[in-house]
Parts: structure tokens; sequence; C-alpha cells
């Protein structure tokens, strides 16, 4: 197996995975994701929260893929969660400097 390469911020350079299998997880489930000797890659979304939309079609698909490629940890193999489900720390007005 190759070197998997980090990208810019961390970010992992998925559309470069060498061949094999791949899992990554978050908070609204996991995807698979096979790589062919070819480099032509294969996601399986059925365990994706944002994909579970009877109504979804290949373009939703399609933007579910960019999004989970643009969230994915180089480092721990976490997708991170949406920026709007971020938990935001606000400053302890009682803390002393």
């Amino acid at each position: 197996m190759g070197s998997i390469r980090k990208g810019k911020d961390g970010e992992l350079d998925v559309n470069n995975l060498p061949e094999g299998v791949y899992f990554f997880s978050g908070q609204e489930g996991f995807v698979k994701i096979e790589v062919d000797q070819y480099g032509h890659q294969s996601w399986d979304l059925h365990n994706w929260f944002a994909s579970l939309d009877p109504d979804s079609n290949e373009i939703q698909h399609q933007k579910t893929i960019e999004d989970i490629k643009r969230r994915l940890n180089a480092k721990t193999g976490i997708i991170n969660p949406p920026k709007n489900l971020v938990k935001k720390f606000f400053t302890n007005p009682f803390k002393k400097k």
C-alpha cells in the first residue's frame, strides 16, 4: 500500500488514494471508499445520514461526497462535524484574566 498524502490545512488528498478499501467515520455515520488498481473510487454512502433521504439523486450524492472530502481530517481519519453543528465556546465573564 502506498503513502497517503496530506493536502493543505491538514486535508487528506482523497482524490489520489492508493488502491485499497478505506473507512471513515463521523457524527453522521460512516463511509466506505473502494479504490481499484486504476484509481477509480467507489463510494458507499448507505450508512451516512445525509444519503438516507429516499428522494436524493446522483447530484445530491455528489454534493455529499464533496462535503465529506472537505471535512475529512487527515491526521485522525475522522470526518469533522458540519460547521453548523460545531459547538461554540463562549468566554466566561467571571473568569479572572
